[in-house]
């Protein structure tokens, strides 16, 4: 497993806000046969690190609903989303280690609750 550093981002309101507006349009953009670059490009998101994030998001969800619960290969995906397929792979690892990380902490929580 590689090293990374998971941040996590506490969103405010108006973040959230934002975030949401900004995943649906990528998802419709990309429905209506967009590249996933044309569609994280056509959202206005002023802040670079919210844009940063969003964009990993959205293709992580993307790997996860089109290649996990769709059962579409990961050459398939990136062909569709125009994008290399190294790219497929790398966020598909980044996900894994979100979700390990996320199981961790919640199980070292849960744990250290009953120590």
């Amino acid at each position: 497993m590689t090293d990374f550093n998971f941040v996590f981002k506490d969103y405010s309101e108006e973040e959230s806000k934002i975030y949401e507006k900004a995943m649906k349009e990528i998802i419709q953009n990309i429905k209506d046969g967009m590249s996933f670059r044309d569609a994280v490009d056509s959202v206005d998101v002023k802040d670079n690190e919210l844009k940063s994030l969003i964009e990993d998001d959205a293709l992580k969800i993307l790997i996860a609903e089109l290649c996990y619960v769709s059962k579409i290969p990961f050459e398939e995906l990136a062909n569709m989303l125009k994008l290399p397929l190294d790219t497929i792979r790398t966020a598909n690892l980044e996900m894994l280690e979100d979700v390990e990380l996320t199981l961790n902490n919640t199980f070292n929580k849960k744990r250290s609750g009953n120590a």
